[in-house]
């Protein structure tokens, strides 16, 4: 068990927490758009090659097998009340720099006594290591905020323990390539880990993140005009390790998207 004056004092460091993490994305947001608009004015003047013209837009529908298992000690009360091991439906839209995402499951994916519910989005910006007209390897800077929320019909049997309802916000690096054959495929693969603080909603207590997101994609671009078509892969594994034991959990999802480019 976590300790008890690190539980009766959560709320004052909560709220703290919160105002520190909310500075902390607006700066980097600020400095992330600086950074961007830097890069594009140098390879605007400096860059005699062909470039990368690629849609700026996509949005995208799937289908995720999600896994939520508990990694705390068994004997707590309460202990598994939130796994969930099914699928669910995904949704979402990425431009340049951003990525917005949800993602449901419950009745509405075959699953009577389980409901899952998450949505959030990604802030990206970066350094370019290596440009050419077909090849691009970049290292993203990552700036993520996500909402989780999963109930259980074995909840209901424990009134003293709150649904699994955590926000997060985190940042982190990672890989990112663009390799393109001909001129309108693109193939892309990445991996980004993330680490931040977890903070349960309406609740006073929380505790850390730590994230894994890695894809690879395939654009046909221009197929329909301006129009173009993606089908992708996702791994998404988050892992909460919060003062309420209860609520430590593992979750890793392997998803398959289809998308239209614009």
């Amino acid at each position: 068990m976590k300790c008890k004056v690190t539980t009766k004092n959560s709320q004052f460091f909560e709220k703290k927490i919160k105002i520190l993490t909310s500075v902390f994305t607006v700066v980097l947001i600020l400095i992330g758009g600086w950074i961007n608009q830097l890069q594009a004015q140098m390879f605007s003047v400096g860059e005699t090659g062909p470039r990368f013209s690629t849609p700026m837009s996509e949005i995208f529908i799937g289908i995720e097998s999600m896994k939520a298992s508990y990694k705390g000690e068994p004997t707590i009360n309460g202990a598994g009340i939130f796994e969930y091991d099914g699928p669910v439906l995904v949704a979402g839209y990425n431009t340049v720099g951003l990525s917005l995402y949800l993602s449901t499951g419950g009745k509405i994916t075959g699953i009577d006594d389980a409901s899952y519910f998450h949505t959030g989005g990604n802030y990206d910006f970066g350094l370019n290591l290596y440009r050419s007209s077909n090849v691009r390897v970049k290292i993203p800077l990552r700036i993520a905020s996500r909402y989780t929320n999963i109930t259980n019909n074995r909840s209901l049997l424990l009134p003293t323990t709150s649904r699994f309802q955590f926000g997060m916000i985190a940042a982190g690096g990672g890989i990112n390539g663009v390799w393109r054959p001909v001129k309108n495929i693109r193939f892309e693969v990445g991996a980004v880990p993330t680490y931040g603080f977890s903070f349960a909603t309406g609740g006073f207590f929380g505790g850390s993140i730590g994230t894994l997101n890695a894809h690879g994609k395939v654009y046909f671009d221009r197929l329909f005009g301006d129009k173009g078509l993606s089908l992708g892969y996702k791994y998404d594994f988050r892992s909460y390790n919060i003062e309420e034991d209860v609520y430590d959990y593992n979750l890793k999802g392997h998803s398959v998207q289809i998308g239209i480019t614009f």
